[in-house]
Formats: structure tokens, sequence, C-alpha cells
């Protein structure tokens, strides 16, 4: 018989090295690695979606609109005003019934850190200078003049009532409050 008729005998490759092998399998595990390292990312940066204090902030949200309203009654309005001399801030508050001796103001600013944006919150006790207007130190103004966020939220506020607003570029301009409706 000769040679050519006879099957030969196909010398068989390991498992691992069979082309197939990587079609078949080679793309669900891309997929389970692309899913690790998602997973991965996803856990590392996760923002809190609940607050801790939910509940307290919920409760307080009928404070604060009882407390605008209030502001509302009393016409109070409020001029701010930046003093990069001194580092004094000054307002002038307009309205009717007896203002405190001391309100507080709270500042809420956004500074960028390295890869994320943290919001500082800067709470100031202003004192009564002369009827009607009040004056506190305003001790970062350093900090304020070389960072590149210029945006201020703002909360003027007594027990009794409040005033809120945004204050853009703060050094240049000053910022008028009124009580929202």
């Amino acid at each position: 018989m000769s040679v050519a008729l006879m099957p030969q005998k196909h010398k068989k490759d390991a498992w691992f090295k069979e082309p197939w092998l990587l079609l078949v399998a080679g793309g669900p595990l891309v997929v389970v690695c692309a899913s690790l390292y998602t997973g991965f990312v996803a856990f590392g940066g996760a923002d809190k979606v609940v607050a801790e204090d939910y509940y307290k902030q919920g409760l307080m949200i009928n404070k604060d609109i009882q407390r605008d309203a209030r502001a509302r009654e009393l016409h109070l309005s409020a001029n701010l005003m930046l003093d990069p001399v001194e580092s004094k801030i000054k307002l002038k508050l307009t309205g009717d019934g007896v203002l405190p001796e001391t309100v507080q103001l709270s500042l809420a600013n956004a500074v960028p850190d390295h890869n994320s944006v943290t919001e500082v919150v800067h709470r100031l006790s202003l004192k009564q200078t002369s009827p009607r207007n009040y004056e506190g130190e305003f001790k970062i103004f350093s900090s304020l003049a070389s960072s590149s966020v210029k945006l201020f939220h703002i909360k003027l506020e007594t027990t009794a009532w409040r005033l809120t607003g945004d204050w853009f570029e703060p050094e240049q301009k000053s910022k008028q409050l009124t009580a929202e409706k």
C-alpha cells in the first residue's frame, strides 16, 4: 500500500495553544476583567446618596421656610461689602422691627483640591457698630484672592429670620440680599 493513501496522524497542540480557545474564552475574560475594574473605581469614589442626618435636615426645612417668611414680614434686606484693606466684612441691614446685637453670617465656597472640589463653610459673627450697621473680621481674604472659585453661598441668620443668596466676586462688588418669596 502506498503511503499517500494512508491517513496521516495530526499532531495535536496543547489545549492552551488552540486558537479557538482564545476566541471562545477571551471575550468573557475581557468582560469579567473590565467589570472588576469598573466595580473597583465605583466603590473607590462613591458619593453618598443619602446624608447621614437626612431626618434632621428634613425637619429643618420647615424652620427655614418659617424664618424666610418672617424676614419677608419684617421687610428685611441687607447690603454686604468686603473691605480688603481692613480685612473686614461690612453689613447694612434695613427693615422693620428690632434687630439683634449680633448676627451669624455663613459663607460657603468651593475650594478645588487635587482632583475634587471641597465646600468650605466660614461662620462669622457680626457685631453691631451702629444702628443697623454690622461688622466682622474676614481673615480668609488672602486665600480668596488666590482662589479660582469666587462664588459664596450666603446665609445671614438669627433664630427668628434668615436671608440667603449667592455672592459672585465678593472682592469686587457688594451684594444686596432680600427675603425670598
